[in-house]
C-alpha cells in the first residue's frame, strides 16, 4: 500500500517491526524480499512518484576536491531513486575484489563473493537481465570471434544490460498489493534518535516541505539513501554521540569512492572496424550484452595495482562538446538556464560532427579504449557535513572526492599491459591520452565517476575499521543495518546496481532469520 505522509493526522507515529529509510534500488528490493514474510514493513521515501525540485534541492551540498561527485546531479530523490536515470550496465564484482590484498591498504571485505553467489542470480532476474553465467555464457556466441588474451594479463569479461529497469515502476504495483508492507511518499527522514547509550535507534523523525512532522518507531531501522545520504543521516543523528551514530570511530562518511572512468588510448589499426565490430553491444537470449577487456587477476596481483576493465569505444574522442553538454544538463537540472547557450551548443554541435565524421569516413575512423577503474580506498576522501542549511535547517553535505598518486599509477601499468597484448595478437598499437600521461598525481576536470557513490559507510569484520559488520549491522547500534553502495569497502570497477541488490536480498533473509528465531 501508498500513503501520501502529507495527508496523515497530526504528529503520526508510525508502528512497525522493520522500517527502511529510501526508496532506490536497495530499499525497494528490500521491501519486496519481504513480502509475505509476516513482518510488517514501512518503506520511507522523500519524494513521491515523479521529480520535484523542492524535494531533489535537498540533495545539494558543495563539492571539494576532483568535481563530478555532485549529489545534485547524480542523486533523484523520488519513488525509484537513481534507478530512475540508471543506464543498465550490470556485473557481479569479481572475487579478488572481495579479497584482502597486501599491495591495497584498507583492502578486503569480512564475506566472500560465493557468499553472494545465490543472490546474484536473483538479482539478475530482478535487474531483468535473464539467467546468464557472466563466466562463460557470452564466449559461446558463434558472431564474435574473441582475442585470445594472455591470462596473465587479460581476458575477456561481459556486461548485461538491464532494459534499464526502472524500480519505481516496475515493483510499484507489487509493493501496493502487500499486505505486509506500506510506503510513506513525501515522508523526509530527518534525525534517528536513540537510547542514552546510542546503542539503539528508538525513534525516526519525519517532516514534510509543508511542516507536518511524524515519527516510526520500529525494531529494526535499515538505511538505504545512497552513498551519500546515509553518511549524512548518520553524521546528523548526533544528540547522544556528538560525532554521529556509529561514528565512534570517525569512520563514517571517510573512503568516499567513485568508479574512474574516462578515454584512455586510442587504437591505432589497420583494421579498425574489425575490432569495434567484437566488442560493440549485442543481443543475446533477448538481453543486450557487451565484451570487454578486464585485467587479469595474475596481473593485478604480479604487478601490484588495482581492478580495471575497457571497452572499446568507436568514435572519436569526447571532447570539449561533451564536457560542455554535461555542464549545461547540471544547471538545466538546477532549474538554472545556462549562460552564454548559443556559444556553448555551437560547442557541443561541432564535437558531434566530429564523432560522425569518425564513425562514417573511414579515412577517420578510429576506436578508444575507454577505462572504468577501480580507486584505492582513501581515507582523505569522505563526505562531511558542512555550514550551509536545506529547507529543513539541516546541515548540508559536503564531498571531497580525493585519488591518489598511486590509482594513476594502477591505471598506467594496466594500460600497458593490454596495449602488449594488442601488440602480441598484432591488434593494433595503442597510444595513450595526454591526461593519463600527466605527471604525478594530475587529473582531467571534470572527471567522470560513474555516479557511483561507495564507501561511506563501510563493511569490515572490526569496529575500528569500518561502520558496519558482514550482516551491513552498524557495529555500535544494535538494530540499525545499512542497505547499498556506502557499505562497499572497496569498489572493484564495475558499476554497484547488481550488487546493491544482491546485498539487499541477503540482508532480506538475515532479517527474516531474526524475527523468526525471536
Amino acid at each position: 500500500m501508498f500513503v501520501d505522509f502529507r495527508t496523515t493526522d497530526a504528529a503520526t507515529v508510525i508502528r512497525c517491526d522493520i522500517c527502511i529509510i529510501g526508496g532506490g534500488a536497495a530499499g525497494i528490493t528490500l521491501a519486496q524480499a519481504l513480502i509475505d514474510s509476516g513482518i510488517q514493513v514501512c518503506l520511507l521515501e522523500s519524494g513521491g512518484f515523479e521529480q520535484s525540485p523542492d524535494i531533489q534541492s535537498l540533495s545539494d551540498g558543495k563539492v571539494a576536491g576532483l568535481q563530478n561527485a555532485s549529489p545534485m546531479a547524480c542523486r533523484l530523490r523520488y519513488f525509484g531513486g537513481t534507478t530512475n536515470h540508471w543506464e543498465g550496465w550490470c556485473a557481479p564484482l569479481h572475487d579478488i575484489d572481495f579479497e584482502p590484498r597486501s599491495w591495497i591498504p584498507n583492502s578486503g571485505w569480512p564475506i566472500r563473493k560465493g557468499d553472494l553467489a545465490s543472490y546474484y542470480k536473483q538479482a539478475q532476474e530482478i535487474c531483468q537481465i535473464g539467467p546468464f553465467d557472466f563466466e562463460a555464457d557470452a564466449k559461446l556466441d558463434s558472431a564474435h570471434d574473441f582475442p585470445e588474451f594472455n591470462p596473465e594479463k587479460a581476458n575477456i569479461g561481459f556486461f548485461r544490460f538491464s532494459p534499464p529497469t526502472r524500480f519505481g515502476h516496475a515493483y510499484r504495483e507489487r509493493l501496493d498489493k502487500a499486505d505486509n508492507v506500506t510506503v510513506f511518499l513525501y515522508a523526509n527522514t530527518l534525525t534517528l534518535d536513540t537510547n542514552e547509550t546510542a546503542s539503539e535507534v528508538q525513534t525516526v523523525n519525519l517532516q514534510t516541505l509543508e511542516g507536518k512532522t511524524g515519527s516510526v518507531k520500529a525494531r529494526i531501522v535499515v538505511l538505504a539513501c545512497g552513498g551519500m545520504e546515509n553518511a549524512r543521516l548518520l553524521l546528523l543523528s548526533n544528540k547522544v554521540q556528538l560525532t554521529g551514530l556509529g561514528n565512534a570511530h570517525g569512520l563514517v562518511g571517510r573512503f568516499f569512492m567513485q568508479h574512474i572512468e574516462g578515454i584512455v588510448a586510442r587504437i591505432l589499426s589497420n583494421d579498425p572496424e574489425a575490432i569495434a565490430r567484437n566488442f560493440k553491444k549485442y543481443s543475446q537470449r533477448g538481453v543486450d550484452t557487451r565484451a570487454e577487456i578486464a585485467l587479469s587477476e595474475r596481473a593485478q596481483s604480479k604487478h601490484r595495482i588495482l581492478n580495471s576493465g575497457f571497452t572499446v569505444n568507436a568514435h572519436a574522442e569526447r571532447g570539449s562538446g561533451y564536457m560542455e553538454l554535461r555542464k549545461i544538463w547540471v544547471e538545466l537540472r538546477k532549474g538554472q538556464w545556462p549562460d552564454d547557450i548559443s556559444d556553448r551548443l555551437w560547442t557541443v554541435l561541432n564535437d558531434i560532427k566530429s564523432v560522425g565524421d569518425a564513425i562514417y569516413k573511414k579515412d577517420k575512423f578510429m576506436v578508444n579504449l575507454y577505462i572504468r577503474a577501480e580507486p584505492m580506498p582513501n581515507a582523505a576522501s569522505r563526505i562531511t557535513l558542512g555550514n550551509e542549511r536545506d529547507a529543513f535547517g539541516q546541515l548540508k553535505i559536503n564531498v571531497d572526492w580525493q585519488l591518489t598518486q598511486f590509482d594513476k599509477h594502477s591505471i598506467i601499468q594496466s594500460i600497458h599491459r593490454i596495449a602488449e597484448e594488442f601488440g602480441r595478437l598484432d591488434m593494433g598499437r595503442v597510444e595513450l591520452a595526454d591526461w593519463v600521461m600527466q605527471a604525478n598525481n594530475k587529473w582531467p576536470q571534470p572527471l567522470w565517476g560513474g555516479c557511483h557513490h561507495m564507501g561511506t559507510t563501510r563493511m569490515s569484520a572490526d569496529k575500528k575499521t569500518g561502520v558496519v559488520d558482514g550482516n551491513c549491522r552498524l557495529h555500535s547500534v544494535n538494530n540499525l543495518y545499512v542497505a547499498g553502495s556506502s557499505v562497499f569497502p572497496t569498489a572493484g570497477y564495475v558499476p554497484p546496481t547488481l550488487t546493491i541488490v544482491a546485498l539487499a536480498l541477503r540482508l532480506a533473509d538475515h532479517l527474516k532469520k531474526l524475527f523468526h528465531a525471536g
